[in-house]
This record gives C-alpha cells, structure tokens and sequence, in this order.
C-alpha cells in the first residue's frame, strides 16, 4: 500500500475535520434523515482514501 501525497491527505483530513465540526455544531440530536450527510461525507472520504491508496497515486 502506498503513502498518499501530503496535499492529499491534508485535503482528507480538512474534509473529515469539517464533517465532524458540523456534526458536533448541531445542539439537538441528530435524527434519522440529518444524518446522512455525515455518513456520506465518511464513507466517500474513505473510499477516496482507498482509491488513492490502491493506484499508486
């Protein structure tokens, strides 16, 4: 497996770090339909992640 670029992952990392700060920024609980949002942010950062990783790039 390949280390990803700096830029790349300091990309990842801001992208993560706003997703969490807007999930954390939400004074009621999060129900059912607001939620997604975040867990799609999650799943492409990481399959994003994965992409990279397995190309080489």
């Amino acid at each position: 497996m390949s280390e990803l670029a700096p830029r790349l992952r300091d990309e990842i990392d801001d992208q993560v770090a706003e997703a969490l700060d807007a999930y954390l920024a939400e004074r009621e609980p999060p129900r059912g339909s607001r939620t997604w949002p975040l867990w799609l942010a999650i799943v492409l950062t990481n399959v994003g992640w994965l992409v990279v990783a397995m190309t080489g790039t």
